[in-house]
């Protein structure tokens, strides 16, 4: 059953990507080595992290502190965004609902994040930083880039640092910016927030690798 919905799944990402792709040579064959990717039934990795299973989990994302303002929408996003996939695929999983962290927000110092896990009773708290998020390359390209860094803490075990990753440096697209010319820049974000998301979710559960393998073309559509 597993095998079966991941090659319906990716046939149906191909008839996606298919739809918005020009034809050409390069572009089939990407088409061509997805589909046998696909076909053979993906690879697929372990969680790294395993210790939000049959938990309480609150998701809180701090935006650069240089530019707090201006991207606590995005890192919103990408809380609320990470909470739903670890809802979606870690079984067991209580999440604490993105609006009770947005309202601790609005009201209490960054500092002092682990009073929300207090607060809300989570036994696990995932704590994403961005210490870098941009949208432009330039003046005129999009090219998203961030640094995160992802931590998680055992309220249950004296508030314990229990996974941390450095994601280093993410690009979206990968190769090269895209025209900002051909797409909103809530477009572009909703886009750069998605990629990240994923990225940061996948620590904690099952997944395919390399399933960002055409996210250059995705981006540009």
């Amino acid at each position: 059953m597993d095998r079966a919905f991941r090659l319906i799944s990716g046939w149906a990402m191909l008839a996606c990507i298919g739809l918005g792709c020009v034809a050409s040579t390069g572009c089939i064959s990407m088409l061509m080595a997805t589909g046998i990717y696909m076909w053979n039934g993906g690879n697929t990795v372990e969680a790294e992290c395993d210790k939000l299973e049959k938990e309480r989990v609150v998701v809180l994302c701090r935006p650069p502190a240089s530019h707090e303002f201006r991207n606590a929408g995005a890192a919103r996003s990408i809380g609320s965004t990470v909470s739903g996939l670890i809802a979606e695929h870690v079984k067991g999983a209580e999440m604490v609902s993105p609006k009770e962290v947005d309202n601790w927000v609005d009201e209490q110092d960054w500092e002092n994040f682990k009073d929300l896990g207090r607060a809300v009773k989570a036994t696990r708290i995932v704590y994403i930083e961005l210490d870098d998020f941009e949208l432009y390359k330039g003046k005129t390209l999009y090219q998203g880039r961030a640094e995160i860094t992802v931590s998680v803490y055992d309220m249950e075990d004296r508030e314990r640092l229990v996974f941390e990753r450095q994601l280093g440096q993410v690009l979206f697209p990968r190769n090269s910016g895209i025209p900002s010319s051909d797409k909103p820049v809530q477009q572009f974000e909703r886009q750069f927030v998605d990629v990240i998301s994923v990225q940061i979710a996948e620590h904690f559960y099952r997944h395919t690798a390399n399933a960002d393998y055409a996210l250059d073309s995705v981006a540009n559509h």
